[in-house]
Order: structure tokens, then C-alpha cells, then sequence
């Protein structure tokens, strides 16, 4: 896989510390990665956004946060010869995956979420956008986002052909969150997890079922050797990225268990956590984490 990392000059009418250079991934020929790598809202979290390359048509899963980083986006597809994105995937309500679908919506794709998740969309996104919007700090970057409108809504395996490359839309929740998707790529090797899988940051717990989420990360165990996972955070890699998420819910689970004999609360275990992962990202997200599966029996 081959990574690169630039700035395009024509988003200078965003101020320059509310928008991160867009790195990219080449997974393969037909399935590429861009991401800020960020862990704050302006950098929206350091979500990826994949595009599927098929002959003359591209599939786009998790348009960013921001209109302004979709239209990135777009003209590096662009630049690439790709077909115009005919369909986005977003894996789940969150907006660090969703809200730039609105750019891609004007040029008449179709956008697909599970049933939960745009229930949650409708519910939610409206607020949280007013919200950023009225901030000083990031009013710029979200002045023209709105929130995302999915068009096709899934509760049970959606199958597409992306220009000859075949796509499987596959709900996996509820786990992130209660209307997850994954998009298996079956012809290519390659997984597309959405947030069941953050490979380098802390997850984020405050929508989650943490047991079905680690029922879908042994799900994705289960797919053949040399299968390449896309995570919703962090760089693309091998099973060992799934087992690593795992590992470290094996590891909070250990630091809560010891908290507790201890007598300690959770701040103790979320301390030692920490300490156990240190280069981890995102760590603004690890107390409330700690909370969530703190109440687990």
C-alpha cells in the first residue's frame, strides 16, 4: 500500500488551521483511502473516507465531516480519471462519516445508511451542525454543511455493482453504534469496517453495544487469510488490526476488573489504559469509553 500526503491550494477559503492536507492510501488499483489522520473536530476525528473504483462509476464509503473535505475529495477522484461517485455509503450516523455526502448528492448519487442510522441522522445532525456552525472556532469549516440525506436505506445485505467490481453492503450492528454497516469488497480482498475497527485511536463508546461490537470484530475474523481491512480510523492492514481492536477491549476490561479490587473508580483504569497504549489517538474519548463499559455486568 502507498501513502501520500498534500494540501490543495484551492481550499484556501477555508482558514488554514480548521482544514488538515487530505492524506491518501492506495489499498489497491481499484480501492483508495483519504484521511486527515487528525484526532480534533476540525480534522474530523482523522476519519477515512474509501472510494471504490470501478470502470467508469465510483462507490464512495464515509464522506468526511465537511462539505469542504468531500470537495476534496471529488477533484482528487477527478484528477484520478475515476467515474463520478454514483453511490455513498455511510457506515453509521456519526458525523465525522457522513456530512460531506451533501457534495455528492448535487451531482445526483444515491445515498445509502442503515435504517437506524438515518433515523439518528434526522434526529441529530440538524442540532449538532447549528451547533458548529454558531462556533467561532469552526463556523467556517461547516457554513455549508447540512446534514446527511440518505435516499436508500438498508436493514438486511445490499449487493452493488460498482462498475464491474461487486460490493456488499452488510449491516453489522448493532456495535459502533446501532446502525452499523461494513462494505465487503469480495473480489478485491478487502473490508471496508466503518468504526468497528480503530486501528491506532481509542474508540469512541458513547453510541455502542460493546458486545456486539466485539461479535462483529469476530465476524471479520472470519474472513479469508490475506483480507485487508479498511478501519474507520487509522491505516488500512491485515487481521492483526482486528485483533489489536480486540485486544484492546480485553485490556479495559482487565484495567475496570482491577479498578474495582482495588476499590478504585474508573479514572484508575482509565489512567492505566492509557499508560497501556501510549501512542493511541483520541484520547479525549477514553473517559466517557471507560464510562460505558464501566456499567458493563
Amino acid at each position: 500500500m502507498e501513502s501520500d500526503i498534500s494540501y490543495d491550494p484551492g481550499m484556501d477559503s477555508v482558514p488554514r488551521p480548521l482544514l488538515s492536507p487530505l492524506g491518501e492510501t492506495r489499498v489497491n488499483a481499484r480501492v483508495i483511502v483519504f484521511s486527515t489522520g487528525g484526532e480534533d473536530l476540525p480534522s474530523g476525528w482523522g476519519a477515512n473516507a474509501v472510494a471504490v473504483l470501478g470502470d467508469g462509476e465510483t462507490l464512495l464509503v464515509d464522506p468526511l465531516v465537511a462539505p469542504a473535505y468531500a470537495r476534496d475529495v471529488k477533484r482528487r477522484l477527478a484528477e484520478r480519471g475515476a467515474g463520478p461517485v454514483r453511490w455513498v455509503v455511510t457506515t453509521h450516523h456519526h458525523t465525522d462519516h457522513s456530512v460531506g455526502a451533501s457534495v455528492f448528492v448535487e451531482d445526483g448519487a444515491e445515498v445509502i445508511a442503515h435504517a437506524i442510522a438515518a433515523e439518528r441522522m434526522a434526529a441529530e445532525q440538524p442540532g449538532i451542525l447549528a451547533e458548529r456552525r454558531a462556533r467561532a472556532d469552526v463556523s467556517a469549516l461547516f457554513a455549508d454543511a447540512v446534514p446527511a440525506a440518505p435516499t436508500h436505506l438498508v436493514t438486511t445485505p445490499l449487493e452493488l455493482s460498482v462498475g464491474g467490481v461487486r460490493a456488499v453492503v452488510r449491516p453489522c450492528g448493532p456495535a459502533h453504534t446501532p446502525g452499523d454497516l461494513r462494505v465487503d469488497l469480495p473480489g478485491l480482498g478487502v473490508v471496508v469496517t466503518g468504526d468497528l475497527v480503530f486501528h491506532g485511536y481509542h474508540p469512541n463508546l458513547e453510541n455502542a453495544d460493546p458486545e456486539g461490537w466485539k461479535r462483529g470484530l469476530a465476524e471479520l475474523l472470519s474472513e479469508p487469510a490475506g483480507t485487508v481491512f479498511v478501519p474507520g480510523h487509522g491505516a488500512p492492514g491485515g487481521r492483526e488490526i482486528v485483533e489489536a481492536q480486540l485486544a484492546w477491549f480485553e485490556a479495559a476490561g482487565e484495567e475496570i476488573r482491577r479498578a474495582r479490587e482495588e476499590r478504585a473508580g474508573p479514572e484508575r483504569a482509565e489512567e492505566r489504559l492509557r499508560k497501556r497504549f501510549p501512542a493511541f489517538l483520541l484520547e479525549g474519548v477514553l473517559r466517557a469509553a471507560i464510562g460505558v463499559l464501566w456499567t458493563q455486568p
